[in-house]
């Protein structure tokens, strides 16, 4: 087992959280949605460890909670002090830990903290930690903490009946089972570079399903920017709506699409626009017509959203914030029957599909 595997390995818990140790090597600070500062390279370990004797500089009766604990590698000590937390929330692939009001040791004496405004959300994939997000809610700024695996990539064979695309989702798959996530997404990367640099083997791809899952995981994370955004943005909605038209039941194939729609709204204005034969950049956001379009387009999504959500509800149990969005959608149309939100909604999905498949079965990838 290597060195990623052994810290960040974590046994699958019964009716408690099993505590577990992460080595993080950057780690990204954002404020609201905002990115705040640079990506920062450097170790950090976070760690969650079972209550059993208290905490140091707390009144903690033993037994009660965890112990959340951020050390910084680089000066050797403690990067915050030790937080008390309570499990609020556990998923199929999260947990969330959130702090809680407790007497602690200060300067003037013994004191009530309200540490409930410090939330830690560890997110797990084939049993391995992936990541760790410290909220401070009071401030809402959250510090997601991650590992990115640097070392060389694998080849793909030149003499395989697979593409060199669907030889890529391959090892992202291997990969993300073997919990090293940051491979996985490096080959999703190399999947969407493939695809651009070699648009002919689209036609001979046989294993669609693999290459939407590569590319829906991959756009979870930063990793584009510019032009090639609204690339990736549409060549990875394009094969998992085409997943899901062949009948391909993993889920995940929604919540990746879900969350594609969510994360990526601007893509999707230029990709609505575009399918109209109207590009957005003929527009002005001053434009009273422009801000009237833009408010259709937001209309179209939350519809594509809740259609994805009602026919596969697993997506809130196996992404809690992804049903927290549904949720506050669906409450402007709770009257409307399931069944014509569904409908409306795959009829927006249709829309933008059909426009990237012309586009994209003629090797074109400018979605501008």
């Amino acid at each position: 087992m290597g060195l990623f595997n052994y810290f960040n390995k974590k046994t699958v818990p019964s009716f408690e959280m099993e505590p577990f140790v992460f080595k993080s090597n950057q780690h990204q600070r954002y404020k609201g949605t905002e990115k705040e500062g640079d990506l920062q390279r450097c170790f950090r370990t976070v760690s969650v460890e079972k209550n059993t004797n208290g905490c140091k500089g707390y009144q903690l009766e033993p037994g009660k909670g965890y112990i959340v604990k951020i050390f910084n590698d680089d000066l050797g000590k403690p990067q915050m002090s030790d937080k008390p937390m309570l499990v609020v929330r556990k998923t199929d692939t999260s947990v969330e830990l959130r702090g809680f009001p407790i007497m602690a040791q200060g300067p003037f004496g013994w004191q009530e903290v309200d540490y409930s405004d410090y939330g830690l959300n560890v997110h797990f994939e084939h049993e391995y930690v992936s990541k760790c997000v410290l909220h401070m809610y009071d401030r809402n700024t959250f510090i997601e903490y991650r590992y990115v695996d640097e070392s060389r990539l694998s080849g793909t064979a030149e003499y395989s009946e697979k593409t060199e695309a669907e030889q890529y989702a391959q090892m992202a798959t291997c990969e993300a089972k073997g919990g090293n996530c940051s491979r996985a997404h490096q080959y999703g990367i190399k999947v969407f570079w493939s695809i651009i640099s070699d648009g002919d083997q689209i036609k001979k791809i046989t294993d669609v399903q693999n290459i939407a899952l590569a590319l829906g995981k991959t756009m979870e994370g930063d990793y584009f920017s510019g032009e090639t955004t609204l690339q990736a943005v549409g060549i990875a909605y394009y094969f998992l709506t085409k997943a899901i038209k062949q009948g391909c039941e993993n889920p995940y194939l929604y919540v990746y699409r879900f969350s594609l729609v969510w994360e990526y709204n601007k893509s999707f204005y230029h990709l609505f626009a575009c399918s109209e034969d109207r590009p957005l950049n003929t527009f002005s956001m001053y434009d009273p017509f422009c801000q009237a379009t833009m408010m259709s387009y937001d209309h179209h999504m939350q519809g594509m959203q809740m259609a994805d959500m009602l026919t596969e509800p697993r997506i809130a149990r196996l992404d809690p914030a992804l049903g927290n969005i549904f949720n506050e959608m669906y409450s402007k149309y709770s009257r409307t029957p399931s069944e014509q939100i569904i409908s409306i909604g795959n009829e927006y999905h249709d829309q933008v599909y059909k426009y990237l498949s012309k586009k994209i079965e003629m090797n074109d990838f400018n979605f501008e």
